[in-house]
């Protein structure tokens, strides 16, 4: 059963917040309202913005939030008593397939922050069945890009026909290496949509949940629980412990914001499924630099498997990640930023911060100047394999990252290259000797 995402959300793993502001800015998964609109108005600008998240990746509206990311709260109840059958209602007489949301208020800074979150449809496209007015007409199909929603232009509704194809023969591919494995002799079939059940003279396994849930005809009985579903059944059915036959493993991240990009790595923890899903994501995001190598590395895709992705994805950033491969591959001092060979003052500073951090002292940074902030970032960057105790460097990216990467375009984009220099150093050296 797939887990609720307001059950797993975290808000302070998502957004980073000070003074008030939240520092993210909208984009293609995350729009800021300051006012909760009601799915009943007239100009049913929540539909197309609902549409539009579920035929891309899904994402977030967050209400009680300025346009330039200030929180300011909900000023009214009209979200707290608002019943989401309502909203469901109206998403059904409106579009098909269903579009999965929920809706919840979680308090940040004090006040009170409602979220709309609205899953990624798994039978794209979510197409208009009727008319509401001109914004919203029978036939359209909306879109979620950068920062707007607004219909889908004839290059993405091609990718989800395609991927729809895709997906379809993966099934049947999947479906056909089965019966061969197994046997044509000894396969059975269950027909979802009827409830018949089709088997051969072997016996079918059922979890025991599952078996609880089921109904059956058999030998002429009907036997009706309420709300079960009734099976037609040919053949014998067999209880068992379902951990011995299927394991479900769910993902752990519905969106992946660029502090999940680089907040996995300074806790380098990211189990291969998800790996997989941040190298994906990292092609569609407005900068390459993130630790792909970390990605990579833990995902355990062959190199022939990430070649497919990157011929198959659609990803603005998919030709900037093959260049840093080519670039990267026999240059372990790509990033580097400054040179502590000069002599000049700048180059001194740089040299004594290289110091601290290979004899792995304790750098309070709230005490230092942004001058002297950057002087560090660039020392990280010169670091070399042997100097480098990774527990302690990812503590002082995290540190860094979480107080200071807004602080200034300059300094944001120093402390990507300290976190690439980093990941090339250690995992792209891994990535690179493996065969």
């Amino acid at each position: 059963m797939k887990k609720s995402f307001e059950i797993e959300f975290k808000w302070e793993q998502y957004f980073i917040v000070s003074e008030n502001f939240i520092r993210q800015k909208e984009n293609s998964e995350i729009e800021f309202k300051e006012s909760f609109h009601s799915p009943k108005h007239k100009d049913k600008k929540l539909h197309k913005w609902i549409a539009s998240f579920a035929n891309s990746n899904g994402g977030l509206i967050l209400y009680g939030i300025k346009d330039n990311g200030e929180l300011i709260g909900l000023k009214n109840n009209k979200l707290k008593e608002f019943d989401n059958k309502d909203l469901s209602q109206e998403l059904l007489d409106y579009f098909a397939p269903e579009i999965k949301f929920e809706l919840f208020i979680k308090i940040i800074n004090g006040l009170e922050i409602g979220f709309l979150y609205i899953y990624k449809s798994e039978n794209k496209p979510v197409i208009t069945i009727k008319t509401a007015n001109n914004n919203i007409q029978e036939g359209d199909i909306f879109y979620r890009y950068p920062g707007q929603s607004r219909k889908i232009s004839y290059g993405d509704l091609r990718d989800i026909i395609e991927e729809k194809q895709t997906q379809l023969n993966e099934k049947w591919l999947k479906l056909i290496n089965n019966v061969a494995t197994i046997g044509v002799e000894n396969i059975g079939l269950l027909n979802i949509e009827n409830g018949e059940l089709i088997g051969s003279k072997n016996k079918l396994l059922i979890p025991e949940e599952l078996l609880k849930k089921l109904t059956f005809i058999n030998e002429g009985k009907f036997v009706e629980k309420d709300g079960a579903p009734t099976l037609k059944l040919i053949g014998d059915v067999q209880p068992i412990d379902s951990n011995k036959i299927i394991q479900l493993i769910e993902n752990k991240y519905h969106i992946i914001t660029h502090f999940e990009l680089f907040n996995s790595f300074f806790e380098q923890q990211l189990d291969t499924n998800s790996s997989k899903e941040f190298f994906r994501r990292v092609l569609h995001e407005n900068s390459v630099y993130y630790p792909i190598y970390f990605y990579l590395v833990n995902s355990k895709l062959k190199k022939s498997e990430i070649s497919e992705i990157l011929k198959t994805e659609k990803g603005n950033k998919v030709k900037d990640v093959k260049k840093r491969f080519i670039l990267e591959k026999d240059n372990p001092s790509k990033f580097k930023i400054g040179n502590i060979s000069t002599g000049t003052d700048a180059a001194k500073k740089i040299s004594e911060a290289y110091e601290s951090l290979k004899t792995k002292q304790h750098i309070d940074f709230s005490k230092i100047s942004a001058t002297e902030l950057r002087y560090y970032i660039q020392a990280i960057t010169h670091l070399k394999e042997s100097e480098i105790d990774l527990s302690y460097i990812v503590l002082i990216l995290k540190n860094i990252y979480n107080n200071y990467f807004n602080q200034s375009s300059t300094t944001k984009s120093f402390i990507r290259k300290a976190v690439c220099h980093i990941d090339l150093i250690i995992y792209g050296k891994k990535y690179y000797n493996e065969k």
